[in-house]
């Protein structure tokens, strides 16, 4: 791909230098931990009894994916319980994952989407109740991965990130972050729906997400406004990949725009607790669904980059 002007290495964010990679060698700024390092908790996790669970769960639903011939799902749910069995589910990429919690005997028949929806559901209430941000995090990612995972479409992308340890970070200090992405993704609908044919399906596709998009703005600005912040401004020159002049390279640009938003309401779901995260747990399915409708493979840890 040829460059855009300004370079599409620079950072979307405001007044955060960290860029962490989305699609190719787009990036955006800042994410919810880079998956890159270990990043071990302060103190050892308990081994609860929600995580014995969740390995259960997770080795079911490998084993049912498995016998349903889809590799791919079952190699994101055996990663899920390779987390959630170490001693540190926090501990990112170079974690060590000896296990010390034990898989049950998993069923190998029944209806995997309908065992996913339901794993979706209980990890939601999971993830509600957590204490810790970042196992909020982690329950929300299982949780969103089991709530959209599709049988058709291209394999779960894994192996590039894991969750980590998360300081606490003030609940308007997430939204900004999350409003940036917003933003971003408001240019970049603009900019892909203005090179787009008026014959293009993609184009009033595009539109309507825009509308969308705005109007979650537009409450996400008033809850700020509510918590005495400024709202972060919608800035000119957000970077992006080069001008899209296709279907395809429209579809790229957004998906990588649309997996910005997932990360940024995952920085919300941890920094936020009770009803409100479960709110921001619905609405992290909302930018995975449109990545996914743009031809976006699930990511095997939603919201964390």
């Amino acid at each position: 791909m040829s460059s855009a002007t300004p370079s599409r290495r620079a950072v979307l964010g405001v007044g955060l230098a960290l860029g962490l990679g989305l699609t190719g060698c787009y990036r955006v700024s800042p994410l919810v931990g880079t998956g890159s390092q270990a990043g071990s908790s302060a103190t050892p996790l308990p081994i609860t009894a929600e995580r014995r669970a969740g390995v259960a769960t997770e080795t079911s639903l490998a084993e049912l994916a498995r016998a349903s011939g889809l590799a791919g799902i079952a190699a994101a749910h055996t990663i899920h319980a390779t987390v959630l069995a170490q001693a540190d589910p926090l501990a990112g990429r170079n974690a060590d994952t000896t296990a010390v919690i034990s898989p049950t005997a998993a069923p190998t028949s029944g209806n995997l989407i309908a065992a996913e929806r339901a794993a979706g559901n209980h990890y939601r209430t999971v993830a509600t109740a957590a204490s810790d941000p970042a196992m909020g995090l982690l329950w929300a990612s299982l949780s969103v991965f089991c709530s959209n995972v599709s049988t058709t479409g291209p394999a779960p992308r894994t192996g590039d990130v894991y969750p980590t340890a998360l300081p606490t970070e003030p609940l308007p200090s997430a939204q900004q972050v999350l409003l940036s992405r917003l933003n971003a993704l408001v240019t970049g609908l603009e900019w892909g729906i203005g090179q787009l044919a008026s014959s293009d399906p993609l184009r009033s596709q595009g539109q309507q997400r825009l509308q969308e998009v705005n109007t979650e703005r537009s409450a996400l600005r008033e809850e700020l406004r509510a918590a005495s912040a400024s709202p972060t401004p919608l800035l000119p020159g957000y970077p992006m990949p080069a001008t899209p002049s296709t279907s395809a390279s429209t579809k790229d640009l957004w998906v990588g725009l649309e997996l910005g938003v997932l990360a940024g309401w995952g920085r919300v779901v941890a920094a936020s607790s009770g009803d409100r995260r479960s709110t921001a747990i619905t609405a992290m399915s909302t930018p995975l669904a449109h990545a996914m409708a743009l031809g976006s493979a699930v990511p095997g840890w939603p919201g964390w980059v």
